[in-house]
């Protein structure tokens, strides 16, 4: 429940702070449909273990209010899986007011960052919805049992 209050929180938040004063245009006169629902993105396990960070650049679109189709536009690592798949899957959680067919950028930035730790710790989350979506981590020691 409190995940699910979290997200909430942070969509509006984000879409709050993307508002311009009325009769007053933005840098940015793309239209983005308006998301109601998204899964909080996961820094992969094994990303993190290698210590792969990256950025990847997503054309989604959205047609009545579902993700209809993705595709990987630019990666720092392509062709590589670690990132982009689960940036797919976390696209496909998305959810948006029925709108007209849309299609827009969104940005991924997985990044490495902070002291080691002896045990995994869960990932740092900002969103600027629906257009970036930034994950860090930090590395972690494995230990040998």
């Amino acid at each position: 429940m409190l995940k699910r209050i979290l997200i909430l929180v942070l969509l509006i938040a984000g879409q709050a702070s993307g508002q311009n004063a009325p009769g007053i245009p933005g840098p940015d006169e793309r239209h983005y449909p308006t998301l109601i629902h998204a899964e909080l993105p996961l820094y992969p396990p094994l990303a993190i273990t290698a210590h792969i960070s990256g950025k990847i650049e997503v054309e989604i679109t959205v047609e009545n209010g579902s993700v209809v189709e993705t595709k990987v536009k630019s990666a720092t690592f392509p062709g590589s899986p670690a990132l982009s798949n689960p940036s797919l899957a976390n696209l496909k959680t998305w959810r948006f007011r029925s709108e007209p067919r849309t299609t827009f950028l969104v940005t991924y930035i997985y990044q490495i960052a902070g002291e080691q730790t002896e045990q995994p710790e869960n990932p740092r989350v900002e969103l600027d919805l629906p257009h970036l979506v930034k994950v860090t981590g930090r590395r972690f020691k494995p230990t040998r049992n």
